[in-house]
C-alpha cells in the first residue's frame, strides 16, 4: 500500500480532492497515486471549512488508496496513521508537532497542516480512501487565523516536492508499522502527540462552554472528555477547542 510511486504535479486546480475523487469515478487512478498542485483555490478541510493557502508558497496534496479493506467501526485508524506520519515528516526537521483531534497538526499552539479523508465504503468495509494535505511550508503571513509554517519554525525555505518525498517515505512507513493489526501502538502513538491529552482546557459544546479534560479516543474517533460530573464521548460536530 506505497504511496508515491507516480505523482502527478498540477499547476492550477480547484481541489486535489476532487481531481483525485473525478479520477476514481473514471477509473484512470492506481493505488498509491499523489496529485499535488502548485495553486489550489477551493480546497477543504474538516467541518466544511475552506483550506486558504498562497500558490507556490505551500504543499497542497492528495493521494488515494484503494482495497483499503478496513472495516467501517475502525476507519478512524486512517486519521491516526496519517496524523502521525506528518509529525514524523515534521520531527525530521526539528519541529515538534501535536495532533489537534482529530487530525489538524499543530505547533506552538498554531496550525501547520490539516487532513481531509474521505471514504468510499462497500458494506461495512472502507473500499478506497482520498486523503487530502495542507502542509504549510513558506507562508509567513496568514490572515483571519492563528497558523505557522516550516518557515516560520525554522528559518528555512522548503521545496514542495522534496517535502512531498519525504513525506511518502513517513507515511509508508507509517503504513506498514501500524497497519498490520499493530492498532494498539498505533494508538498509544497516537495519544501521546495529541494536542491537549489530560490537560484541563475549555470546550464549546452546543452554546456552553465548560473543562475538560481529554482522557481518551475512542476507537470509533470520537473524543472522550472528563468533565467535572460527567464523562462524555464527542463526535467532531458537537465539540470545539476554546482554549
Amino acid at each position: 500500500m506505497e504511496i508515491g510511486r507516480k505523482i502527478i504535479h498540477l499547476d492550477h486546480v480547484d481541489s486535489t480532492s476532487n481531481y483525485t475523487a473525478n479520477l476514481v469515478k473514471e477509473g484512470q487512478i492506481d493505488s498509491g497515486t499523489v496529485i499535488l498542485a502548485d495553486d489550489q483555490y477551493a480546497g477543504r478541510g474538516q467541518r466544511g471549512a475552506e483550506w486558504h493557502v498562497k500558490a507556490g508558497e505551500n504543499l497542497t496534496f492528495s493521494f488515494f488508496l484503494d482495497n483499503v479493506n478496513l472495516s467501517v467501526d475502525r476507519q478512524f485508524v486512517l486519521t491516526q496513521i496519517v496524523s502521525l506520519a506528518i509529525v514524523d515528516l515534521l520531527k525530521k526537521f526539528g519541529i515538534v508537532a501535536e495532533i489537534k483531534w482529530p487530525n489538524d497538526i499543530y505547533c506552538r499552539g498554531k496550525k501547520i497542516a490539516g487532513v481531509l479523508i474521505e471514504n468510499q465504503l462497500m458494506g461495512r468495509n472502507v473500499k478506497n480512501s482520498i486523503f487530502g494535505i495542507g502542509l504549510n511550508l513558506n507562508q509567513e503571513v496568514f490572515e483571519g487565523f492563528e497558523a505557522t509554517s516550516t518557515l516560520l519554525e525554522t528559518g528555512s525555505h522548503k521545496k514542495p516536492m522534496d517535502m512531498l518525498h519525504s513525506f511518502c517515505v513517513s507515511f509508508n512507513a507509517c503504513w506498514s508499522q501500524y497497519f498490520n493489526n499493530n492498532f494498539a501502538a498505533l494508538k498509544t502513538d497516537y495519544l501521546e502527540c495529541l494536542y491537549k491529552f489530560e490537560l484541563e482546557s475549555m470546550y464549546r459544546i452546543s452554546t456552553v462552554e465548560l473543562s475538560g479534560v481529554i482522557i481518551d479516543v475512542l476507537d470509533s474517533g470520537k473524543l472522550l472528555v472528563k468533565h467535572e460530573d460527567s464523562t462524555q464521548a464527542y463526535d467532531l460536530k458537537e465539540i470545539q477547542f476554546v482554549s
